[in-house]
């Protein structure tokens, strides 16, 4: 006889590993320019969420009713399918009603991915064992970036892999003394997701670090320090400025704050000063291409800083003229398409997670889904000074989706690039697992 149960964490533990990898199958494409936004795909991950909610499906409707806790009286449920409703109904506002569909089915397939981790997690799976699946696909994505970055293109992994080279247009780079250098990819689609993947693998690995010191072998604590040069040194070479700078400074926030706790102050202190050398390291050996990327006075310069301003005008255009259900869900890109002025290469979501939603789905939509982080935020501070709450793994879920969503201010990757989608709902399912339901430090 099958054990089911079983196969579901082995599912889950592989979406986890799969989530940088942007494996997938073009199913249909509404411009003949091909556009990442005006079409569908069918990911590979999609064949796991789907897995994991077809497994969950029977117990939904074997489950008796009870009485919800008392911390869940104001369900972010709730507040979620309100969301979706709003959602929904603007797809009546949509200029392409096909693409629109699709998009509000994958939002539906996050949201559920959501409530499944939401109401699984803190029963069947381990955080502990969490990080150490993320970190060791963290650790592969820094391995081939890192060989990417030196031999500056593809390693040859074509259906994981994005085709790079200097000179292949859409390529993301950097131009030093006009020769192109392309930014470390891994087998993510754009070097700024990697990053985000990068960072939150650096909470998980101290988190860990922190957390076992007190019984960690000289062995173990020289596999830690390895794997944290690799994957500082990839995320480096990813020359993300955003997701760096907002990643280190909610970091080095955290640490603070778990020495002002006084969680293993010693391990705290040695996973700081071990950032600080590694980084000032790398700042020196890439010092060329740090004050090339970096630059405050480039910067505002430059084409990217041009088209975004371009691209929050647009989106503050939209939401002035469609202020209550928008220009239709996933339909920001394909409005734009039509602006004549607009090249095919420019066709890109606005990059503000916020703004996009407020402008496809309405400014109501977007109230509603920031009420729905609050109610999961709120339901953390509720819960932090029960017994059975593990403040040290809590605080740490908790800065991670403060830098998801400040990230969220400065690019688009977590509400509509696959990979983003997987990572935003993930750890916002986990701390609602603990912020409504609890688990105990034994269950770590």
């Amino acid at each position: 006889m099958m054990n089911w149960g079983k196969i579901e964490k082995w599912l889950f533990y592989i979406l986890v590993f799969l989530i940088p990898f942007q494996a997938k199958a073009v199913l249909y494409s509404f411009r003949a320019d091909f556009n990442e936004w005006t079409s569908i795909f069918l990911y590979l991950t999609d064949i796991f969420v789907l897995a994991l909610l077809a497994l969950w499906l029977p117990r939904i409707f074997k489950q008796k009713g009870g009485k919800r806790p008392d911390s869940e009286k104001k369900p972010a449920g709730t507040i979620l399918a309100i969301f979706l409703i709003i959602a929904a109904i603007s797809l009546f506002f949509t200029e392409n009603l096909r693409l629109g569909f699709y998009e509000f089915v994958k939002l539906l397939e996050f949201a559920a991915l959501f409530l499944y981790v939401r109401y699984n997690f803190s029963r069947f799976y381990n955080l502990e064992k969490l990080w150490q699946v993320f970190i060791a696909s963290a650790l592969l994505q820094s391995i081939v970036a890192i060989i990417q970055f030196f031999i500056q293109k593809s390693i040859g992994l074509k259906f994981f892999e994005s085709p790079l080279g200097p000179d292949i247009a859409g390529v993301a780079k950097l131009v030093i003394d006009e020769e192109n250098i392309i930014r470390a990819y891994g087998l993510t689609p754009h070097p700024n997701i990697l990053a985000i993947i990068l960072i939150l693998a650096i909470f998980g690995l101290a988190l860990l670090f922190i957390r076992q010191y007190g019984g960690l072998s000289l062995r173990r604590k020289i596999i830690f320090g390895a794997i944290f040069i690799l994957i500082s040194w990839a995320l480096f070479l990813t020359f993300s400025r955003v997701a760096i700078i907002v990643g280190l400074i909610s970091f080095i926030l955290w640490l603070a704050l778990l020495y002002r706790m006084g969680h293993e102050r010693k391990a705290v202190i040695i996973v700081f000063t071990s950032l600080f050398i590694v980084f000032c390291l790398l700042t020196i050996i890439y010092q060329t291409y740090i004050f090339n990327r970096f630059d405050p006075g480039s910067i505002t310069e430059g084409q990217d800083y041009q088209l975004r301003v371009l691209y929050n005008k647009i989106a503050l255009d939209f939401i002035k003229g469609h202020p209550i259900f928008g220009v239709g869900h996933g339909n920001f890109v394909w409005t734009i398409s039509s602006y004549s002025f607009m090249k095919p290469w420019m066709w890109q979501p606005v990059h503000n997670i916020y703004l996009l939603i407020a402008a496809e789905i309405g400014v109501v939509g977007l109230l509603v889904f920031l009420w729905f982080l609050y109610l999961i935020i709120e339901g953390f501070f509720k819960r932090k000074n029960r017994n059975n709450f593990d403040k040290l793994s809590v605080y740490c879920l908790l800065f991670v989706i403060f830098t998801l969503l400040i990230v969220g201010l400065f690019d688009h990757l977590l509400w509509d690039i696959q990979t983003g989608q997987i990572i935003l709902w993930l750890f916002l399912g986990i701390l609602a697992s603990y912020s409504f339901s609890g688990i105990a430090k034994k269950s770590l």
